[in-house]
């Protein structure tokens, strides 16, 4: 979900009324400080229990060393030999149903992609604004840089996404693992302080060790959204308001209202009808977003009939194109016990089947992870779920050199079956109105529907880099920046 937008807009006059589905926790220390992601990511509190498929190979998914099932009595099971009656639900997704959204449970990591992947967008497109010279502006107006001197070209130091890397001296102090870590960065003459944001044309093709960004402030506080909304929302200034015209929204009103909500009960609630004064803008996610799309009568048309939904405008590609990036844990053996917690830095590589940019990404976890799946508690009350089937067909298209991007050194076979996700884009994709497959168009606005956009990161013709929520926010800044300008001028940009 892309967040920045609201407050932007906010600032600049505009009436808004957000509709979040969950509630705001950002003075729950799960969610505020940054260290606690997992629990954050297990929290019945925001957790929204997305269950997916890899791929249409069944063997393989059966292999699935964390294959999530519902039990009889309600609770889950995990693991490859589930208890007689047990419902097999596929593969956890986590989703976060919170003021921030899924930027509120994540890892924390704040990088750019690379520079022709926003090109990539302006060339498919026509659209100039994409080009990475100008999505660069709408980084340095977010972020608030705390780890390079102010002033420093390209960075931006007053935005409200506080950057931090991990301070390399801590490195030097006496813990097992950093101690090990620290050789290695010698050993290999890389730079635990590298910055991985830096506006370099060589960036995208350097490898090596660089400094491990976050999106927290110098104290481990998680910095985003949801911190930019609350400061809005207290700022005295009360921005004014502009005036209303008549564009409506239908909504349940109440608590646990979603099935995927672990809490949800099955009790429905008050239909509610709200009234904007321009446009409607769906933040939903990847996979939300989508859905009240085809809700509203807008997706393929084939599908929309078979469940009997009333046909507003014929768009093939809503919901399709569903893309992620692959994930994969390597644990690693010593021969004795060590302490301490992982080196804050990441590794950039470039294998032999690169197209053109380096495409691996790794970094230092501080806990065994080997993956997704639901919740420390084994126990909820029982449901029924019809959740929609998510398939992200790894490794179908270019799978061979794709998996040979990230096995270097590690059996293909293990990624193969155990590679997990997070990050899915691109099923409401930016594109040229002749292209069927195209939801949107360059300024987030959906094909053929007037004064409806969705600005999130559904919107990706594709992934964007490793970690995508850094992009993200960023168009958050660049929609607003669309938006004001149609306000300014009377016209469409």
């Amino acid at each position: 979900m892309s967040f920045g937008k609201w407050p932007n807009l906010a600032r600049a006059g505009q009436t808004l009324l957000l509709l979040e589905a969950g509630t705001d926790l950002g003075d729950n220390r799960n969610y505020s400080e940054i260290i606690n992601f997992n629990l954050a990511g297990n929290d019945e509190k925001s957790r929204w229990d997305f269950f997916i498929k890899h791929s249409n190979d069944e063997e393989r998914e059966a292999k699935y060393e964390k294959m999530t099932w519902r039990k009889t009595d309600g609770s889950f099971y995990v693991g490859l030999e589930p208890p007689e009656g047990a419902k097999r639900l596929g593969i956890y997704y986590p989703r976060a149903a919170t003021l921030g959204g899924c930027a509120m449970h994540n890892g924390g990591v704040c990088t750019l992609p690379a520079d022709d992947e926003w090109d990539a967008i302006a060339e498919l497109t026509g659209d100039d604004g994409w080009l990475t010279s100008n999505m660069r502006k709408y980084f340095e107006k977010m972020e608030a840089n705390e780890y390079l001197p102010v002033g420093t070209a390209e960075h931006g130091f007053t935005g409200y996404v506080n950057t931090t890397i991990g301070d390399p001296a801590f490195m030097e102090q006496s813990s097992d693992v950093q101690k090990i870590a620290s050789e290695i960065i010698k050993l290999t003459g890389g730079d635990a302080a590298r910055d991985i944001n830096a506006c370099d044309p060589e960036r995208d093709q350097s490898t090596g060790v660089f400094g491990l960004v976050s999106h927290a402030d110098k104290f481990g506080k998680r910095a985003g959204t949801n911190t930019y909304i609350r400061k809005t929302l207290a700022d005295p200034a009360k921005f004014p308001l502009t005036e209303p015209t008549a564009i409506g929204v239908e909504f349940l009103e109440g608590p646990y209202q979603y099935e995927a909500d672990p809490r949800y009960n099955g009790t429905k609630g008050e239909l509610g009808q709200v009234f904007a004064n321009k446009e409607i803008i769906i933040s939903g996610g990847s996979f939300n977003s989508p859905q009240i799309l085809k809700l509203s009568g807008i997706g393929p048309a084939d599908e929309l009939e078979k469940f009997d939904i009333p046909l507003v405008k014929d768009l093939p590609g809503v919901g399709e194109r569903l893309a992620d990036n692959y994930e994969a844990s390597v644990l690693s053996l010593a021969s004795k016990p060590l302490n301490g917690s992982a080196a804050p830095v990441a590794v950039l590589l470039k294998t032999p089947t690169a197209r053109k940019n380096r495409n691996v990404h790794a970094w230092c976890a501080s806990f065994s992870f080997e993956g997704f799946y639901p919740g420390f508690p084994t126990n909820y009350g029982p449901a029924e779920y019809e959740n929609a089937e998510i398939n992200l067909n790894f490794f179908e298209e270019g799978g061979d050199e794709d998996l040979t991007e990230i096995s270097d050194g590690v059996k293909k076979d293990y990624i193969k079956l155990q590679a997990y996700s997070h990050y899915a884009t691109s099923t409401c994709a930016i594109g040229p109105a002749e292209d069927k497959m195209a939801v949107l168009d360059s300024k987030f606005r959906v094909h053929g529907v007037k004064n409806l956009r969705v600005v999130d990161a559904s919107a990706f013709p594709s992934v964007p880099g490793a970690f995508s929520v850094c992009p993200t926010f960023m168009l958050g800044e660049k929609s607003s920046a669309d938006i004001l300008t149609e306000v300014a001028t009377g016209a469409p940009s």
